[in-house]
């Protein structure tokens, strides 16, 4: 019996060691007024996906945000989340007869809010069918009205945006 109570005794006061680190941890965040965590980056508290904007030239085009898979760390909560957002198909979010008239030799430049770790380029067409196009954006191989969708990945997850370009 003195051995099953040692055993007892071991794991209980391991039990309360372990228990104290987590409670000066907790103190800790607590007196640090609630803050994030700081081995997560400040970006990951964004709650959405960033916006894109196309330099096309001169111009600045806004584009469409679609559907998106999302994770962020809340504050409140104190833990990670993430939102799945859908979205219609691009053909049914804009339509490309009131498109932005571009220069087919402009420079094209994608200004994200934050860089993404990559993204792909695709085209729709009026049939709902979508043709991957390498990247980086060109728009020397399109003519006339076109819908474009750049679909972006990130750490925090990823995301589509759409937009309609008359190319001339």
């Amino acid at each position: 019996m003195g051995e099953k109570f040692k055993i007892i005794v071991a794991f209980i006061v391991a039990a309360l060691l372990l228990y104290g680190c987590g409670t000066a941890d907790e103190q800790a965040g607590d007196q640090a007024g609630d803050q994030a965590d700081q081995s997560e980056p400040i970006h990951s508290q964004s709650q959405t996906p960033p916006a894109l904007e196309l330099k096309i030239g001169d111009d600045i085009i806004r584009t469409y945000r679609g559907g998106y898979s999302w994770s962020y760390y809340d504050l409140e909560v104190k833990s990670m989340a993430g939102i799945e957002a859908d979205s219609v198909a691009p053909h049914e979010m804009i339509s490309t007869d009131n498109a932005r008239k571009v220069d087919r030799h402009a420079d094209v430049a994608l200004e994200f809010g934050e860089p993404p770790l990559s993204y792909q380029l695709f085209v729709w067409d009026e049939a709902g069918n979508r043709t991957a196009y390498p990247v980086p954006f060109e728009l020397a191989e399109h003519e006339g009205p076109t819908l474009f969708e750049i679909f972006a990945h990130w750490e925090q997850g990823q995301a589509s945006y759409v937009v309609a370009l008359d190319v001339e």
